[in-house]
């Protein structure tokens, strides 16, 4: 089950899983956080809550602002907090919590030597040890490989070597993002920002991935920010693809706020431009006119799109990212069978990202909705109540579990997951969520099931259909 949400008093609104800290949180309090050395030189994170006193012939400091996101110039007031809220989130002493404060100790040891030092080495000798040690103290994965490279990386430049910091750091990031972690992934991409210096060939990157991560964290506004920065500098390396990748992340600002027609006109202008030059960002731009389409109720068209953009795809996670659309329009016209068969395929390859696997788990949910299988429906719905979903999906979560309790009879629990949705959607600004859980909620007690469309005939989708039948190509891997 999610945990349940706190809302603190003051007008930021922010959100806590424990009542105690919301009732301190802008209500005459400060959260204080540090650390505490244990015996073996590794760290433990802990924080307090202070009473705000202040002197009286000094200005009274604002309340301490614990929000989703990491400011665009980064981590102000205090560096890395979306660190300290991921490690708070994790129970203390897990390897989880341990892998969080790891990757925070080691960026709070890049703040303290981003220059070239003749200072003390044997105090550095000393602290660079103990992030070591921290380091070393979690599971042996990428990020614990990665995070041990960044640390001899930041090592070497200090005394005078060849600077790597930057690539270790996007490749840290994308590896958080990959596990859709999202409030992390960020603060790495607008700490690696921060750092560049000179060559500006990996920045447009790191803008854009950065916007990505905001985005799904519901911050429109310094998504926005952050692409427009991007586009600027990619248009001074004259650097063609990031320039087409930061206005089709442009275009899609305005889908998430529910502008379809503009949404539309950015991406056949980048279609058309990516075309004339041969770019493989015209794949790109396809799947997301695709998005555009079934967000219009086109999902025949969408289909169209979803299918073009996938076939075109090189890299396997947009590939698969491709085919969970074009199931998601196949299932709304009304070739269910041929929906589930792409989505088990993308749950068993084995390229598939955390976030799309969440995604087709919360489609093939939908299916068995439309379907009518009730068994199906309550077991993929507890299994994705423990999984971690971005705002985005946790929305439509709540929408496909609500509609599922209306489709098998219980409107009481449908109109609490319709209110939910609301809630999730206005969190993280998914305006076409919040448009269509309120249409929701409007039309109880009325009891009734999705809508959706009889099987298409179109011809155009024929091609498309005896595909995904035979097992061949992308769909390979289907066992539905």
């Amino acid at each position: 089950m999610f945990a349940r949400v706190f809302y603190c008093s003051g007008p930021e609104r922010h959100a806590w899983g424990d009542a105690a800290d919301a009732a301190r949180c802008c209500n005459g309090y400060r959260l204080v956080r540090g650390f505490e050395a244990e015996q073996d030189g590794t760290y433990r994170l802990v924080r307090s809550w202070e009473p705000a006193t202040e002197a009286v012939n000094q200005p009274p400091r604002s309340a301490p602002v614990i929000d989703a996101d990491p400011p665009i110039n980064p981590n102000v007031p205090v560096r890395h907090m979306a660190f300290f809220r991921a490690a708070s989130a994790e129970t203390e002493g897990s390897m989880e919590y341990k892998t969080v404060l790891a990757g925070l100790l080691v960026l709070r040891l890049l703040d303290k030597w981003r220059s070239r030092v003749d200072g003390d080495r044997e105090l550095k000798f000393h602290e660079f040890v103990a992030v070591k040690r921290a380091v070393e103290a979690i599971a042996d994965s990428p990020v614990r490989r990665i995070l041990g490279e960044i640390v001899n990386t930041i090592s070497a430049f200090t005394d005078g070597s060849a600077d790597t910091r930057v690539p270790k750091l996007i490749a840290y990031a994308q590896l958080l993002e990959h596990d859709a972690r999202h409030d992390v992934s960020a603060d790495v991409y607008l700490t690696a920002i921060e750092l560049t210096t000179g060559d500006k060939e990996l920045l447009p990157l790191c803008y854009q991935r950065a916007g990505v991560c905001l985005r799904h964290l519901g911050s429109i506004d310094r998504a926005a920010g952050l692409y427009r920065e991007g586009l600027a500098v990619a248009a001074e390396n004259g650097d063609q693809f990031w320039l087409l990748k930061l206005r089709i992340s442009t275009a899609l600002l305005e889908y998430h706020k529910g502008d379809f027609p503009e949404a539309e006109r950015q991406l056949d202008a980048i279609i058309a431009d990516a075309d004339a030059i041969g770019s493989p960002v015209a794949a790109e731009a396809r799947h997301e006119r695709g998005q555009v389409a079934y967000a219009r109720d086109q999902d025949a068209l969408a289909a169209e799109y979803y299918y073009a953009a996938m076939k075109s795809f090189v890299d396997p996670d947009k590939k698969l990212r491709a085919m969970h659309d074009l199931a998601t329009a196949l299932a709304d016209l009304g070739h269910l069978d041929y929906a589930r068969t792409v989505l088990s395929a993308i749950r068993n390859s084995t390229y598939s990202q955390v976030e799309v696997v969440n995604s087709a788990g919360l489609n093939l949910m939908r299916v068995a909705v439309l379907a009518g299988e009730q068994v199906k429906f309550d077991q993929l719905r507890r299994e994705l109540a423990d999984e971690r979903l971005t705002g985005y999906q946790l929305a439509h979560y709540h929408v496909f579990v609500g509609q599922g309790y209306l489709k098998f009879g219980d409107p009481g629990k449908a109109r609490d997951e319709f209110a939910q949705a609301l809630t999730v959607a206005q969190a993280h600004r998914v305006y076409k969520v919040l448009i269509d859980a309120d249409e929701l909620l409007k039309a109880m007690p009325e009891v009734r099931p999705p809508t959706w469309r009889d099987p298409s005939p179109r011809p155009r989708l024929l091609v498309i259909l005896d595909e995904i039948r035979n097992r061949r190509g992308e769909f390979a891997e289907a066992t539905e």
